[in-house]
């Protein structure tokens, strides 16, 4: 069953199809002369029983007739079984649109991107299929706010792509998703900070939603970024009343060794600081304080 993470990558291309152009054009590839873009279903059976399913089906029109059919995957890590199924997966859209097709797969790992990247020998002579991958490292990175509002899709995945980065450049693109934010249409600056909030790791995240925070506007519109904030003020309160035990004890001049600073400070059980934190007030030594658990 495919997980919340791949539907979020999925959605983005459901909701802007135009986004699997801007991909594709990333990697160098001409496009057709087209004038209407739009998902098609993503069943792709053959004549035999089994069925294929892609994540996506995109196809571009010219005149109402099919000119490029793209089929966009999201692999969150390597299956050596989609080797054998993506070819399938464009010969049947060639069949049934009588068109060019291409092969667009996402990735939110190096290493998985890499490795989907790798050209597919079909054992005919001079036919090697070569997926276009989008990892971390191909796709763009947008600097203009400009741009991130009216390709809000490209501004979420510039972040979840480089927001991982500690410096300058994965900063750069936090900030102009938050100028952006506020302005793209229809709420989508919401919709598309959880999306973000999803899709990076731990770490990035927990540095993106304090950047949100900051800006003291974004209304979270899904359990698992009130999740996070509840998460980030827990940790605040509990840091906040260890250090209120720790400045007790040294302002009745009472030692507290490094040893048992740490051990206060990595204590993030709420009670128990509720618990240490009246002795801290009336205990002879640190010590007295750890014997009460």
């Amino acid at each position: 069953m495919p997980s919340i993470v791949h539907e979020t990558v999925i959605d983005l291309f459901r909701k802007r199809p135009t986004l699997a152009a801007t991909l594709i054009s990333e990697q160098g590839v001409a496009l057709a002369t087209h004038d209407e873009v739009r998902l098609e279903s993503e069943s792709l059976a053959d004549c035999k029983p089994a069925e294929y399913r892609a994540d996506a089906v995109i196809v571009h029109r010219a005149e109402s007739k099919p000119v490029l059919g793209v089929i966009v995957e999201v692999q969150l890590r390597p299956d050596e079984d989609k080797r054998w199924s993506w070819p399938v997966y464009l010969a049947t859209l060639r069949a049934r649109l009588q068109c060019d097709t291409a092969l667009l797969v996402m990735c939110l790992s190096s290493k998985t991107a890499r490795e989907c990247a790798t050209p597919i020998d079909m054992g005919h002579p001079g036919w090697r299929l070569a997926p276009l991958v989008m990892g971390p490292d191909h796709l763009p990175r947008i600097t203009d706010v400009a741009q991130a509002i009216a390709e809000p899709e490209l501004a979420a995945l510039s972040v979840v792509a480089h927001g991982r980065d500690p410096g300058p450049a994965g900063q750069e693109a936090m900030d102009v998703f938050y100028k952006a934010a506020p302005l793209m249409a229809d709420g989508l600056g919401k919709t598309y900070a959880d999306v973000v909030l999803a899709l990076l790791p731990k770490v990035a995240a927990r540095k993106f939603v304090e950047g949100l925070m900051a800006l003291g506007t974004h209304e979270y519109k899904s359990d698992y970024v009130r999740q996070w904030v509840a998460e980030g003020a827990a940790e605040a309160a509990a840091e906040t009343r260890a250090r209120d035990i720790i400045v007790a004890f040294r302002t009745r001049g009472i030692l507290v060794s490094p040893e048992a600073e740490r051990r206060i400070l990595d204590c993030s059980d709420a009670d128990q600081l509720s618990a240490w934190f009246p002795k801290s007030i009336t205990a002879d030594s640190v010590e007295e304080l750890f014997d009460s658990e």
